[in-house]
């Protein structure tokens, strides 16, 4: 990260990833992905999860303790993942269920590892999409990227976000993750906000899934709106200052036309109305 002095924002030096997005003249204040903690510690758990049932019923089909630590092992896997974990879970409890009515002969027994199997698709998709995924903030544009054979990519513009809004449940506070949602001024198209890791929502909000410190965002992006409300502001008070000053020139002019002040009293005045500009 570059140093700023007191109320400029600080830019960083962009990756040659993030460069290809850039435009001329435009600068980079952050990116990055979600939470790995998220993205991978969940296929992590659901493969571990599989694994744990898979070796119960294979060391143990008819065991009973062995057969409830494998029900276990669906249930917290169907939590793990309310999507792909809730598939794995669900083939689990009907495998259960098989084995301990039809017995534990013939080559089906092998589908005792199709949660594995499944889990481990799982986690190396998620590992890829990780590679995939980029959020990017800069002086003008919030990009996103994402995608894991299919790449998607869309853009807003900073002057579009209306306010933005962290959702971060206790658990996700915890581990230092959240939801940030940019509220916008009207729909954006682009993207299929039924994806998992960026939303576009229909009524015109952008989500970043899972982002890691997403507070850090929000003071990101509130530095860059700010900072472009304050050089409007300046702006317009310097615009206002020297409007003001060519009106106290023309009055101080007509006076001394007029005969109503003198020549020194004239440019003595003169000389405080340049001075304040």
């Amino acid at each position: 990260m570059d140093k700023a002095s007191s109320g400029d924002v600080v830019t960083a030096q962009p990756s040659g990833v993030a460069k290809r997005y850039l435009v001329e003249g435009e600068n980079l204040h952050w990116q990055g992905k979600p939470a790995t903690i998220v993205i991978v510690g969940r296929g992590v758990l659901l493969t571990a999860l599989a694994l744990v049932f898979a070796l119960c019923l294979w060391l143990g089909p008819k065991d009973l303790a062995a057969i409830a630590i494998a029900l276990v092992a669906c249930v917290l896997m169907m939590i793990t993942d309310t999507r792909y974990g809730l598939i794995a879970g669900a083939v689990g409890i009907v495998i259960i269920l098989i084995m301990w009515a039809m017995g534990t002969d013939g080559l089906w027994v092998w589908l005792i590892l199709f949660p594995l199997i499944f889990s481990l698709i799982y986690l190396l998709a998620n590992i890829i999409y990780l590679g995939r995924v980029l959020f990017i903030i800069t002086d003008r544009r919030i990009i996103t990227r994402y995608g894991i054979f299919s790449l998607r990519y869309a853009e807003l513009d900073i002057e579009r976000i209306q306010n933005i809004t962290v959702l971060q449940p206790w658990y996700e506070r915890l581990l230092g993750y959240g939801d940030v949602f940019f509220a916008t001024a009207g729909e954006q198209g682009g993207i299929d906000y039924q994806k998992p890791g960026i939303k576009l929502m229909s009524g015109g909000a952008v989500t970043w899934e899972d982002v890691s410190k997403p507070f850090e965002v929000v003071h990101k992006v509130n530095d860059i709106t700010h900072s472009g409300s304050r050089t409007q502001s300046e702006g317009r008070t310097a615009s206002s200052g020297i409007s003001d000053a060519e009106v106290r020139l023309r009055q101080l002019s007509d006076l001394s036309t007029k005969g109503l002040i003198s020549q020194q009293e004239y440019q003595q005045k003169r000389d405080e109305i340049l001075g304040k500009i």
